[in-house]
C-alpha cells in the first residue's frame, strides 16, 4: 500500500532545456521575456523545464539591459560574454536564440551549426542577408540532422493570420489566384548603432521587413516564385540623417508584384510613412470561388464566397487561447 506523498516524491525530474541568447538588443531581450513566460507555463504544468543560462553580446549596454531584464522577471542571473563562441564554449545551453543584427547571423549560425556539441537554433529572420549565404548556411544545416534549425518568421502564427491560412488550406476560397499584403507602417526604429539603417547590414528594406510577406505570399500561392517586379525609393524617411559621413540608403516605400510557377501573382505594397493607418497590415488572399482577408492588429478575419456576394461576407475575431501572454509592442 503506498504511503502518501510517496509517488510524487518519486515522480521522475522534468527534463530541462537551457537556452543561451546571442544578441540582447530589442529583439534579444523580447525572447528574454517570451522565455521566461514560457519557463513558467511549462513548470505549472510539469513538462520540460525551460531556463536561460547565458546570454552574448559585444555591446556592453546590452548585456546590462538584459540582466536587469532578468532580474525584474525573476530569473536567475544568466552568464554574459562578449561573443557567440564563448557561449558555445561555455557548455551552459542546449538551445541558443540569434536575435543579433542581421548581417551578423552567417557568421554565427555557421559556428553554432558546425560545433562538435549539437545545440538547436532559432534565428530572428532574416536567416541571412544574401542569397549565397543563405544557401551556405542551408547546405550546412543538412549535414546535422542531430539539430534544428528554425528561422522566426513569426507572421505565420499571429491569430488573424493563421486563421486566414486555415481558411486557404480549407479550400474554402477555391484555387489561389491573386495574394496581396499591404504594409503600411511607422519607419525602422532606432537600432544599436543604427546598423539598420545601411542596405550593407540588414540586407535593405524588402529583406529586413518584408521578408515576412513574401513567406506568407509564397504560403498562400503554395507555389515557387518564376519573376519579380519591383519599384522603390527613399522619398521620406532618413533623408535628413547622418552616420560616420553616410546617409542611409533603405527604402522606405516599395510595390512588389512575384509570379509563381502555377500562375498565381502575388503583390506586396509597403510605405513606411503611414503613421495613420488603423491596421499595419491588410492581407487579401482571393481564389476562384472566394476571398479572405486578415487584419492586423485589429486581429480580425473576413471570408466571403462569390456566390453569396456582398452581403454573405462573414467576419470574426481571430483569437488563440493557447497564447497566454501577449508579444510587445512593434519594434523593428
Amino acid at each position: 500500500m503506498a504511503r502518501e506523498g510517496v509517488g510524487a516524491a518519486m515522480a521522475p525530474a522534468a527534463a530541462e532545456v537551457r537556452y543561451g541568447i546571442v544578441g540582447v538588443g530589442m529583439m534579444g531581450r523580447e525572447h528574454l521575456h517570451n522565455l521566461a513566460h514560457l519557463a513558467g507555463e511549462v513548470e505549472r504544468e510539469q513538462s520540460v523545464r525551460v531556463c536561460v543560462t547565458c546570454l552574448a553580446d559585444p555591446h556592453p549596454e546590452s548585456l546590462l539591459l538584459g540582466l536587469r531584464l532578468a532580474a525584474e522577471l525573476g530569473l536567475p542571473p544568466p552568464q554574459t560574454f562578449s561573443g557567440h563562441r564563448e557561449l558555445l564554449d561555455s557548455g551552459l545551453c542546449d538551445a541558443v536564440v540569434v536575435s543579433s543584427p542581421n548581417m551578423t547571423h552567417s557568421e554565427i549560425l555557421m559556428d553554432i551549426i558546425g560545433y562538435a556539441k549539437p545545440h538547436h537554433v532559432l534565428v530572428e529572420k532574416p536567416l541571412c542577408t544574401t542569397v549565397q549565404d543563405c544557401e551556405k548556411v542551408i547546405e550546412a544545416a543538412k549535414h546535422r540532422p542531430d539539430i534544428l534549425v528554425q528561422v522566426g518568421l513569426e507572421y505565420r502564427y499571429m491569430p488573424p493570420v493563421a486563421k486566414l491560412i486555415d481558411i486557404v488550406k480549407s479550400g474554402t476560397l477555391g484555387q489561389v489566384r491573386m495574394v496581396a499584403i499591404r504594409e503600411h507602417r511607422f519607419p525602422f526604429l532606432v537600432k544599436v548603432k543604427n546598423w539598420n539603417r545601411f542596405n550593407y547590414n540588414s540586407g535593405g528594406t524588402l529583406v529586413e521587413k518584408c521578408c515576412h510577406f513574401f513567406d506568407l505570399i509564397r504560403l498562400f500561392a503554395d507555389a515557387n516564385p518564376v519573376r519579380v517586379m519591383a519599384s522603390g525609393a527613399i522619398d521620406v524617411n532618413h533623408k535628413d540623417e547622418v552616420y560616420d559621413g553616410k546617409v542611409p540608403d533603405i527604402i522606405d516605400n516599395a510595390y512588389v508584384i512575384v509570379e509563381f510557377d502555377n500562375g498565381c501573382r502575388g503583390m506586396l505594397d509597403l510605405c513606411m510613412f503611414a503613421e495613420g493607418s488603423k491596421n499595419e497590415q491588410e492581407i487579401s488572399v482571393v481564389g476562384d470561388t472566394g476571398k479572405g482577408e486578415a487584419f492586423v492588429p485589429e486581429g480580425v478575419v473576413r471570408v466571403g464566397k462569390r456566390a453569396g456576394g456582398r452581403d454573405g461576407v462573414v467576419t470574426v475575431k481571430a483569437e488563440d487561447e493557447r497564447i497566454k501572454v501577449p508579444g510587445a509592442s512593434p519594434w523593428i
